[in-house]
């Protein structure tokens, strides 16, 4: 009896030790992974601006394998001169193979990175493979061969360094030099193409518009009223540019890149009559109305002012329309300038100081909706 007892107890430890060794499945180790191989559908590249929408590059690359049906994302890499790409732009591509450019975008990317204008070059570019982020695995290093082109729109007539308006639907008549700033319009892009004016016009009447005021010697316009190509010097007719039937306040736009100008109806000038910096970064502090003439701005253009003022590396301020009164502002939301605001739009922090005390050249562009600071 003994003996049945003890070889039951063996059977019963067999058992269970077989039951121990029961598989809940099978286990997966992932391999270090294969290298993506990376194409691309050209690798040397000379483009321009005229060729700015059209296909630039579509680069490539295969699957990587990790041993298992992984879930695998990859990430293009490019960098400038730096094979350890230490400093570099990357772009997500989750599980996506493929990614492709216009020339514009291949462009802008190639720029970001720090490469000069006009200079020929190598980008290095190379594609990411991962499973986690410590399982990953790089494809060789491609090099591309490009040329970055300027972004700068190329005018389709050179635009001159001013811009006035003249004629006897404006203010000032024929009388040339015309009066500024009210006559003088506002550069509103950012390279000197694009000019705008709010202005009063009289209906039935015609203008010109002048490169240097007080000169006749040349001179743009156009056939037509409202909208139209803008024409120079002999091309314009003698009957000069017609303007709009009915008296008014009209912005006018004058475009160097497409060769047009637009004259368009406005019910409410956006300009103010003056401007003043008020704030605790200022001498002046929160008090309204502000010391003048040390905190008015002096109107250089007909939608922008300037002034050159000390600020401090502590507070904030804002851009009053009226002195002395908290109706309306003007401000933003950057140290170094940036895009002006409006009203409730402004910041409840106010414009941000800058970061180093000193004498401040600050323009403000009501027409473009910038304002700038430049150390002195």
């Amino acid at each position: 009896m003994k003996r049945l007892n003890i070889i039951m107890g063996l059977m019963a430890i067999m058992l269970l030790a077989l039951a121990s060794c029961k598989k809940d499945g099978i286990m997966l180790t992932a391999t270090k992974g294969t290298q993506p191989v990376l194409t691309a559908s050209a690798n040397n590249l000379q483009f321009t601006q005229a060729d700015s929408s059209s296909n630039g590059i579509t680069i490539t690359w295969t699957a990587s394998d990790y041993g298992y049906p992984a879930a695998v994302s990859y990430t293009l890499q490019f960098s400038e001169h730096d094979s350890a790409f230490s400093s570099m732009s990357e772009i997500g591509m989750g599980t996506a193979l493929t990614k492709s450019y216009t020339v514009a975008a291949f462009n802008n990317l190639v720029l970001s990175l720090n490469y000069p204008v006009a200079v020929k070059d190598t980008v290095l570019v190379r594609v990411k493979s991962q499973i986690t982020p410590t399982v990953f695995v790089y494809s060789d290093v491609m090099q591309i061969i490009t040329t970055p082109y300027s972004q700068k729109p190329i005018p389709v007539i050179t635009p001159p360094a001013s811009l006035y308006i003249v004629g006897d639907a404006t203010a000032g008549g024929w009388n040339n030099p015309v009066p500024t700033p009210s006559q003088k319009f506002t550069q509103v892009d950012q390279y000197g193409n694009v000019f705008a004016a709010v202005v009063p016009l009289i209906g039935g009447k015609s203008f010109v518009f002048l490169p240097v005021n007080g000169s006749w010697s040349h001179k743009y316009g156009g056939k037509t009223a409202g909208t139209g190509t803008l024409l120079v010097d002999g091309d314009v007719p003698g009957s000069n540019t017609p303007g709009p039937s009915a008296d008014g306040l009209y912005e006018i736009v004058v475009d160097f890149v497409k060769g047009t100008y637009t004259v368009t109806s406005i019910t409410t000038n956006p300009i103010p009559a003056n401007l003043y910096i008020v704030g605790d970064a200022t001498a002046g502090g929160w008090t309204n109305p502000v010391p003048v003439p040390s905190q008015q701005f002096t109107q250089v253009s007909n939608g922008e002012f300037q002034i050159t003022v000390p600020l401090l590396s502590t507070g904030s301020y804002l851009f009053l329309p009226v002195n002395g009164d908290w109706s309306n502002k003007y401000g933003g939301s950057s140290a170094v300038g940036g895009t002006l605001f409006y009203d409730s739009a402004v910041p409840n922090a106010n414009t941000p100081h800058p970061a180093v005390a000193g004498n401040y050249l600050i323009d403000v562009n009501i027409l473009a909706s910038t304002y700038t600071l430049t150390k002195q």
